[in-house]
């Protein structure tokens, strides 16, 4: 196995892990939302709403992403430009939501382990990724000067 394909596996982990997270904070958001709404608490349900899309469109969308570093594999940088640019915009999102806060949400002050996990992941996403789209760049250059010899 070439070193390349550890670290592809290294980063479908990595990015397994965390859309489990994400599908994780959703469920939990969702019986927070359902206890909430017993207890009459209705000023509450469109925040767990919103908190509720956003946990299961981004492990959604980490799905998705999964199944096409797995089939693209070293071929194309795509999926892996996108996958720096997701986890950036959530990582920004997540900073601007403890310091200047979001819309409909506003400033959330509570930082669970959840959340730093999520965000130490994510980083680790965007390092690979970038070094991936470096590796097959740097492949496809060495390629092309072997075809020219």
């Amino acid at each position: 196995m070439k070193p390349i394909h550890i670290v592809i596996i290294f980063l479908a982990a990595i990015t397994l892990s965390t859309l489990t997270i994400y599908f994780i904070l959703a469920s939990n958001e969702y019986t927070h939302l359902i206890e909430f709404a017993e207890a009459g608490l209705e000023s509450e349900i469109p925040e767990l709403q919103i908190e509720i899309a956003l946990f299961a469109s981004s492990g959604l969308i980490y799905l998705g992403l999964l199944g096409w570093i797995l089939v693209k594999k070293t071929n194309n940088i795509l999926p892996y430009a996108v996958l720096i640019t997701i986890s950036t915009i959530l990582i920004i999102t997540y900073a601007l939501s403890r310091t200047v806060g979001v819309p409909m949400i506003g400033i959330e002050y509570y930082i669970g382990k959840y959340d730093l996990i999520t965000k130490i992941l994510q980083g680790i996403i965007v390092a690979i990724s970038g070094y991936l789209i470096y590796k097959v760049k740097m492949d496809k250059k060495h390629l092309e000067v072997i075809k020219k010899i």
